[in-house]
């Protein structure tokens, strides 16, 4: 006859599950994305993508759900989205090319139909044919119809639970969460929704991505970078990454720029990217500067960025910032901020060159060493 449990022993078999063991081999994560060979996008979690009204955050889930389809090696993913890829040990990881979802909640059928064209050219592939493998899907929630049973928020969710079980993509984006909530402040919906989408991908090795605008922001806010509502501070507890897109405007143009605001593991580099007409009116994003990875330590002398976006990182510092600034501040500002160098070695090697380029002009206007802008007719371009 079998022996009983004690009580005791019920509570300890109970709780044995959860308790870790040092003698365990813990593997490290599998991201499903990584920008200059620094990995995010945890598979098995979700990651935020947010940023400020028309402030290129489907662009920038375009680029990240075309790096992902690109994964083979195009020529043209490579070309408009460098740095960006999936790793190997993650292919090796799910043993095909990974599948992607997209639903949109937010935008109108024609500009969620050049979301989906947009990423068929970035990889290459016919923007008036389905992608080869049935490997990109995407949904349009935006106008639900009435069922007086059902609101529209409970029925967008339960629609995507569906696609996930029907179509069992890898990656999910969802464009964007606010619309599977009742409000942006209630509790009970988005405690369930982030329940349910944890469950989903760590059982099925999802990764998922969902929209959030930020609060608006005001002129040196420290709060400008929040997301919003209860919905926002809930959110931003439960991701493993949240990526940001800035918007800036200058003589020469409008670009965006990606900071990734919060990581669990590795901090990645920013990178900056327009908007191109190089498919017409679909209007393709292209990086055009990235990060570096290079350490403080270094012996070789970092190389400064681009002329062009150094002046343009020092416009917008004036447009933003009291002016004139010290060198400290420049390169914490200008460099750090705006210009996204977080290596001291770096942000020096870009004020040296804006110095030499005279857009930056020693001045005794106060003390600590203080710069001013020169005018725009002693500038080489």
């Amino acid at each position: 006859m079998p022996q009983m449990r004690t009580p005791e022993q019920i509570r300890w078999d109970t709780l044995r599950p959860y308790l870790l063991d040092p003698r365990e081999n813990y593997p490290e994560p599998y991201h499903i994305l990584e920008f200059n060979e620094v990995g995010f996008g945890k598979i098995g979690g979700f990651g935020a993508i947010s940023g400020q009204r028309k402030n290129g955050k489907t662009f920038l889930i375009a680029q990240l759900m075309a790096a992902i389809l690109g994964c083979d090696g195009n020529e043209r993913t490579k070309q408009y989205l460098p740095g960006l890829r999936v790793p190997d040990r993650t292919l090796e990881f799910l043993g095909h090319p990974p599948k992607v979802l997209y639903i949109d909640t937010e935008m109108e059928k024609l500009s969620s139909a050049k979301v989906l064209r947009r990423v068929h050219w970035l990889c290459g592939q016919d923007t008036s044919q389905p992608f080869p493998g049935d490997r990109f899907s995407v949904l349009w929630l935006k106008n639900m119809p009435r069922n007086d049973d059902k609101r529209p928020y409970i029925q967008r969710f339960e629609i995507i639970k569906t696609a996930i079980e029907m179509i069992q993509p890898d990656v999910v984006f969802v464009d964007g969460l606010r619309d599977l909530l009742s409000s942006i402040n209630d509790e009970e919906s988005i405690t369930k929704i982030l329940n349910d989408f944890g469950s989903l991908a760590e059982e099925r090795n999802l990764n998922i991505w969902m929209a959030l605008h930020q609060n608006p922001s005001r002129k040196n806010d420290d709060d400008e970078a929040k997301m919003r509502g209860w919905a926002g501070t809930e959110f931003g507890n439960k991701v493993s990454d949240t990526l940001v897109s800035i918007k800036s405007k200058t003589a020469n143009g409008v670009t965006f720029t990606v900071k990734q605001q919060d990581a669990r593991d590795k901090d990645m580099d920013d990178w900056k990217f327009e908007i191109t007409e190089d498919a017409g009116a679909l209007g393709v994003p292209r990086i055009i500067t990235t990060g570096t990875n290079l350490s403080s330590k270094s012996k070789e002398q970092p190389e400064c960025d681009d002329p062009r976006m150094i002046r343009e990182w020092i416009e917008q510092a004036k447009e933003h910032y009291e002016w004139p600034m010290s060198r400290v501040q420049i390169k914490k500002t200008v460099f750090g901020e705006i210009g996204g160098q977080k290596n001291k070695d770096k942000q020096q090697a870009d004020l040296m060159a804006a110095i030499n380029l005279h857009y930056l002009e020693e001045s005794t206007i106060k003390s600590g060493g203080y710069y001013m802008l020169q005018p725009p007719e002693d500038l080489p371009f």
